[in-house]
């Protein structure tokens, strides 16, 4: 008996831009970003046409100025440290999607789910060290339903952005399924 095998990937591409002439200041390409294993049983069920227990095409990007532990599956949204929920945004108008053709995304292709956030000058100023796609209006508190994740990417040192209020800030979630 043969057996398939399967690619998923992920991509983070993270743009900031001068708020003023709007020039690519920094572009910062990571992967993997970690689906969780809430976010891989969304997937199936949306594959299926399935009513996913929770609706993460209506949730959030999160950047976050820290984290309590590095990446894992089973990461929930207590794992981001914010001061303020000001790094907690819905996504932009028409994400998520598929075949993105936006060209500040370099991790588009035509079979990646896309998720996009732009953060205004006054939004997100710090050092971003974590990074991901939450439920709308995701909390730390003890029912589990708010806090689960569909992925979570902590940054490496090496990785970091920092954003500061002269600049704009993009960030594109990619997850791509292709089949070999």
């Amino acid at each position: 008996m043969g057996s398939s095998i399967y690619k998923f990937k992920e991509q983070v591409v993270i743009v900031t831009k001068d708020a003023t002439t709007g020039r690519v200041l920094q572009r910062v390409e990571l992967a993997p970003n970690i689906v969780t294993n809430e976010g891989d049983k969304y997937y199936a069920q949306r594959g299926a046409a399935a009513t996913p227990t929770y609706t993460f095409n209506a949730g959030m990007m999160v950047v976050a100025k820290s984290y309590t532990v590095a990446a894992t599956k089973v990461a929930t949204f207590g794992r981001f440290v914010n001061t303020t929920y000001t790094g907690r945004k819905a996504f932009d108008a028409t994400y998520p999607k598929t075949g993105d053709t936006d060209s500040d995304n370099t991790g588009r292709t035509a079979d990646a789910v896309t998720y996009k956030r732009t953060y205004t000058t006054s939004e997100a100023n710090y050092t971003i060290k974590a990074l991901g796609i939450c439920r709308r209006n995701a909390t730390t508190a003890a029912a589990s339903a708010s806090k689960v994740l569909l992925s979570y990417k902590t940054l490496s040192s090496a990785q970091q952005v920092t954003k500061t209020s002269s600049q704009t800030l993009v960030v594109y979630i990619n997850h791509t399924f292709n089949g070999v």
